[in-house]
């Protein structure tokens, strides 16, 4: 019995269309910036946020002045467990007056979207904040895409970072799945950044942090380890002829090495493994990991000079009764999960981290059209 298959839109895989990346230590800060995502100004002690971020700086305003943190707790149920309090202003009334509360301390009205109290608490109802007020501290300005702050706070706003600068000593590199420190320090640009764990050390797990951005809050640190980029050459469209009972493709990908540093070898040996993904069962067969090898059979791995590429292929096959077509412009549609992993050995003998599979696979759609099944 075939599948029922739903009408998709037609997506066009661009040639060499890059996929996920092997990076053995990972990269946390891009060279050049700061921490994208610090915190500039808070609201302060009022919840009002009061600063505006100038004309012509990337800093995000996160909280428009005049306003504070939205739909914040402001008035919540007391001991008689009753809704005491009506709303005003724009505050929300989250439990009707006189209904009944499901405990002490029940929200009872919040603030609103402009995030400013505008109600005072009737009866036994307690009051979180007082009108005017909003929840304090809340953030109401980050530095953008530069990670450098370039805000001064107004009012009693609080500034968390200082305009010019970046947030100091925050993970540039952290530790890969192998465990082991692969980058050098102030590699890219001579800076400040922090050799927090010397190269080849161990690391407590993965995630550890191996490099920091120093004094200046700047990344001068690219992460170095395995990286290999991986990419579909031509879209994948099948088109099973009447009368056939399947339909086969062989499929090429492109594996770039791509690894950086000077530690770098000039050559990096790779695997090419290929999964059924969201296609039917037994769809990938013959994977190969250098196609233009000269060696006869399929290749269980390649070689690729530093930066340099090679290619590889895998075939999909489809039977008749595995895809239905409506219309021509209606194919059946899946994907197949490809994934470049180093298998060179790092120090202390630990796994390379081309095998961690959530940084260097790609999904491969495939589309077909069963003749079979049009008029």
């Amino acid at each position: 019995m075939k599948s029922v298959v739903r009408p998709s839109i037609i997506a066009t895989l661009l040639a060499l269309a890059s996929g996920s990346r092997v990076v053995a230590d990972i990269q946390v800060i891009p060279p050049g910036k700061g921490l994208q995502s610090a915190v500039v100004i808070d609201s302060g002690a009022n919840g009002v946020c009061e600063t505006t971020v100038p004309l012509g700086t990337d800093d995000v305003q996160v909280i428009t002045a005049g306003k504070g943190l939205a739909n914040q707790a402001e008035i919540r149920c007391g001991t008689n467990m009753t809704a005491d309090t009506t709303a005003a202003g724009d505050d929300v009334q989250l439990v009707a007056v006189s209904a009944g509360c499901a405990n002490a301390n029940t929200p009872v009205i919040d603030t609103g979207a402009d995030g400013v109290a505008n109600t005072t608490a009737a009866v036994d109802d307690s009051t979180v904040l007082a009108p005017g007020a909003g929840q304090a501290n809340a953030t109401c300005v980050t530095v953008g895409g530069n990670g450098i702050a370039s805000t001064t706070a107004a009012g009693d706003d609080v500034q968390i970072q200082a305009a010019g600068t970046a947030k100091a000593t925050t993970a540039v590199i952290r530790c890969g799945p192998n465990k082991v420190v692969e980058t050098t320090a102030n590699n890219v640009a001579a800076g400040d950044d922090v050799q927090v764990l010397a190269v080849n050390a161990a690391c407590g797990n993965k995630n550890t942090i191996v490099v920091n951005s120093g004094p200046n809050g700047i990344a001068e640190t690219r992460a170095q380890g395995p990286d290999f980029s991986v990419g579909v050459l031509y879209p994948v469209r099948l088109f099973m002829t009447k009368g056939k009972p399947s339909v086969s493709r062989t499929v090429r990908v492109a594996v770039s090495n791509i690894e950086f540093g000077a530690s770098a070898p000039a050559t990096r040996d790779y695997s090419l493994a290929v999964t059924d993904g969201s296609c039917p069962a037994g769809t990938v067969t013959q994977v190969d990991s250098n196609a233009g090898s000269l060696v006869p059979g399929l290749q269980a791995t390649a070689t690729v000079p530093r930066g340099g590429r090679v290619y590889g292929s895998f075939t999909v096959k489809f039977p008749v009764e595995a895809v239905l077509s409506v219309t021509a412009t209606t194919p059946f549609r899946c994907s197949v999960d490809v994934e470049a992993d180093a298998v060179d050995t790092a120090a202390f003998n630990a796994v390379d981290d081309g095998a961690d599979t959530a940084n260097n696979t790609m999904a491969v759609d495939i589309e077909v059209v069963d003749r079979n099944d049009l008029p």
